[in-house]
């Protein structure tokens, strides 16, 4: 009676605990997607940055990016070590306008 008891007890707490590390991991993920997409708000060429419409800040990225981008845009933010980001179009303003994703 004592085994069954403990066996039942230790397969309650490695449930919570499964599930309470999937939360997590799903928690850091999404936040990891949420700081690496951006909508571009404004850009500026001459300083070679942009301002991000979530974050409410400019950020530096790559000159030659910026010349393609519109505002509106969304893009993925590919962090440097040493410099400015990289940024990848991922919808343009009108794809993101005409979706039915509301």
């Amino acid at each position: 009676m004592l085994k069954r008891a403990l066996y039942a007890t230790v397969f309650v707490v490695s449930s919570a605990m499964a599930v309470s590390a999937t939360v997590v991991g799903a928690a850091s993920l999404t936040d990891l997607i949420d700081s690496s997409r951006m909508t571009i708000l404004k850009t500026d060429l001459v300083a070679g940055r942009f301002f991000c419409a979530e974050h409410r800040r400019w950020a530096p990225a790559v000159k030659a990016d910026l010349r393609t981008l519109q505002p509106g845009d969304v893009v993925r933010v590919d962090r440097q070590p040493n410099g400015p980001a990289h940024l990848v179009l991922l919808r343009t303003a009108a794809d993101e306008l005409s979706s039915p994703e509301r």
